[in-house]
């Protein structure tokens, strides 16, 4: 840890000799466009904040999840479980969903570099146009300009923890008359290394039991993005976007287990799994004038393909899965708005989700009693209308999204298991409210009241019911019978231009999912429930400062109390706790090119179900050099310097039982990034449709 530390004082040093000198970055006039400075890390809008993810130097040499999870309010767990302000979220991609949530979302944004966002929208309470999933939105916007001729850029990393990383990416963009075409090319190789320490107490037997795990692995990402946008006239500019991704990846997993009373356990899995995306998009936009009368449309296909061979050896017992996924998605959607405040729009969505895992013998004989294969289909049906007006002072907005929901889940049968059938349709309404007040004339001062209705559906792995071994003494599986969480939200939110928000938020939530353990035969079997309702109330504090010429500070802070009641198997759940979450962002310039940055973050205690999350906290810093005429940089990075990012948490509530469990994990890393941006610096027309077909299925798919 010392040679870190040591490497940023020297840097930090050798910017600070070359004076102190604060001149303003000098002025750039682009065909009537001026450029004066930097973005700011953070910008507020009356209904989202952006986030400016090239003003975030460690942004270059990390890949999206790893952005996110320095992203002000945004926390990522060590599943990868995104949530902002301690909500849910529905994660979406230029405006349309990946259908992908949990530790699939989790490899997915690991195998996208930092270096191609643009910006980051977030989205505490999303109007009524976004779908109705998830308690928040997340909009990661990926680079794409409209500067004529040729322009690009290239960024080149790696990081070292106890495995090295790399994360690269190349953009392009060529504007020419009509038609704007963009690429991006990227590759990224990703480890990992976890060590989780479990003890249990089991009260009926008087037993205690030892868990240790490690989990080691290595994957390549590969992925292309090919777009263009064709103006056809004035008015109208046709488009389409293709991706692809493909993600071969090698882990390993082995633990040892021992009981008091003499037994012990071992076991070994070596997974070899390559996982492939592609999605295709077309879209439209017809502006009728330039006063805001416009109709888009949109329509998106995506497949997701998994196929993994996994060799088990548990006390000398050997054995294979063949885990092989399919998921095929087609949504389509159309919006109008007109000037006058009105808005209205639907969309569609398809979604088929096969997932066969077929359990062998060490002499590949399928034992069919072990085997699964479930089948899920859903459609949603969607529509919505909102208005909006603004006088001198007051502004109003009033949403209405009706959602029909139509599931069917189903397992084929085998020798073992008869066939079975699920069946599920209903329709929801979601209402949204927003109402603002100016208290000067300037508009510095804004008071800003909203209410909202949202839901969580279960993922589809979620529902699926099939038993999965983890170890000698942990099973998993699903649950057919899950119904979608409903979140209820108000919030009164102050804003002072864009220095000082604060706000008092009421979330409250019925038929809560957590995955809770029941304990059988000294087996702890986890299975999603929906167990509880509860609330959390929370005050949430936003500073932007200056406290120098060459020092600007970001502090996000939420303090609040979280409770839950309900039951869990046969015992009550009347858990609760009061938290608080702080994360400061200092960004710093030293002048002739150099900057830095340093945060930090603490997280209080927390409640996930039976789990009790004690406090912990993290530290970053980062220093950048521009080079030739600001074209380029060269970014140093830490990450997690104190290596203090590990969990530490508990139980509460689990039937005759208690456990403990310690994670450590590959999180102690140091960077280096080096980015180029070349083309020509004058600016075209740009593109306002906001194309988001695809905005939530693909956000369930763990």
């Amino acid at each position: 840890m010392r040679p870190i530390i040591a490497i940023f004082i020297s840097l930090l040093s050798l910017a600070r000799v070359h004076g102190q000198d604060t001149t303003k970055p000098k002025q750039v006039q682009l065909k009537g466009v001026e450029v004066t400075g930097k973005k700011p890390l953070l910008e507020q809008s009356i209904d989202r904040t952006i986030v400016n993810v090239d003003a975030m130097i460690s942004a270059a040499s990390s890949n999206t999840l790893e952005v996110l999870n320095k992203t002000p309010g945004v926390t990522v767990d060590h599943n990868g479980t995104i949530n902002l302000n301690g909500k849910g979220v529905l994660v979406l991609i230029n405006g349309r969903t990946t259908y992908m949530s949990g530790q699939d979302l989790a490899n997915y944004l690991k195998g996208l570099p930092g270096s191609t966002l643009d910006k980051i929208e977030l989205m505490d309470a999303p109007p009524a146009k976004y779908d109705a999933g998830g308690g928040a939105v997340i909009n990661l916007r990926l680079k794409k300009n409209t500067i004529l001729g040729l322009t690009g850029n290239i960024s080149l990393s790696g990081n070292q923890g106890i495995y090295a990383r790399t994360n690269d990416a190349l953009n392009i963009n060529y504007n020419y008359k009509k038609m704007n075409w963009f690429a991006s090319f990227n590759y990224s190789r990703d480890a990992a290394y976890d060590e989780d320490k479990t003890n249990r107490d089991y009260f009926t037997d008087s037993l205690h039991v030892y868990l240790l795990t490690h989990v080691k692995g290595r994957s390549n990402t590969k992925g292309i993005r090919l777009g263009m946008d064709y103006n056809a006239s004035a008015k109208t500019v046709i488009g389409f976007e293709v991706n692809a991704q493909q993600r071969p990846s090698i882990y390993t997993r082995d633990y040892i287990s021992e009981a008091s009373n003499d037994s012990t356990s071992t076991g070994f899995t070596y997974s070899d799994a390559n996982w492939k995306n592609f999605s295709g998009n077309l879209n439209f936009l017809h502006r009728f004038d330039n006063k805001g009368h416009e109709l888009s449309a949109d329509a998106s296909y995506i497949s997701y393909n998994n196929h993994d061979e996994q060799n088990l050896n548990n006390d000398s017992d050997f054995f294979n899965y063949r885990l092989v996924s399919d998921m095929r998605i087609f949504a389509a959607k159309a919006d109008y708005v007109h000037p006058i405040g009105i808005e209205a729009g639907a969309k569609s969505s398809f979604v088929k989700n096969d997932y066969d895992s077929r359990y062998y013998t060490d002499k590949w004989m399928q034992v069919d009693s072990n085997s699964n294969h479930f089948i899920y289909n859903e459609n949603i049906n969607a529509a919505y209308i909102s208005a909006k007006r603004n006088w001198k002072r007051w502004g109003a907005q009033a949403g209405l999204r009706v959602e029909n929901t139509n599931i069917t889940g189903r397992q084929p049968g085998n020798t073992a298991y008869a066939a079975s059938l699920f069946k599920r349709s209903y329709t929801q309404a979601f209402p949204t409210v927003f109402l603002s007040y100016k208290l000067d004339s300037a508009g510095n001062h804004t008071l800003s009241w909203n209410l909202g209705r949202r839901v969580n559906r279960p993922n589809y792995q979620q529902l699926n019911p099939f038993i999965a071994f983890e170890n000698s003494y942990t099973y998993s599986t699903g649950n057919p019978n899950l119904r979608p969480q409903t979140n209820y939200r108000t919030e009164l939110k102050y804003q002072y231009k864009q220095w000082l928000g604060v706000g008092l938020q009421y979330n409250w939530f019925r038929d809560i999912i957590f995955t809770l353990s029941d304990v059988q035969d000294n087996i702890y079997i986890s299975k999603p429930e929906n167990v509880a309702k509860g609330y959390i109330a929370m005050v949430i504090v936003n500073l932007n400062l200056h406290p120098a010429k060459w020092w600007d500070l970001n502090a996000n802070m939420l303090a609040g109390k979280m409770q839950l009641h309900g039951q869990v198997f046969s015992t009550a759940m009347n858990a609760g706790t009061y938290s608080a979450r702080v994360r400061l962002y200092n960004q710093f310039d030293l002048s002739h090119g150099w900057s830095a940055e340093a945060s930090g973050d603490y997280s209080g205690r927390n409640i996930n179900g039976q789990d009790i999350i004690n406090p912990r906290f993290i530290m970053y810093a980062g220093v950048q050099k521009k080079l030739w005429k600001n074209k380029a940089s060269l970014k140093l990075n830490a990450e997690d310097i104190f290596r203090t990012a590990g969990q530490n948490n508990h139980s509460a509530g689990v039937k005759d039982s208690y456990y403990t469990h310690r994670g450590i994990y590959d999180s102690q890393k140091i960077g280096l990034a080096f980015t180029y941006r070349f083309g020509r610096d004058t600016f075209a027309r740009k593109r306002n449709h906001s194309d988001n077909t695809a905005d939530q299925e693909q956000e369930r798919a763990r």
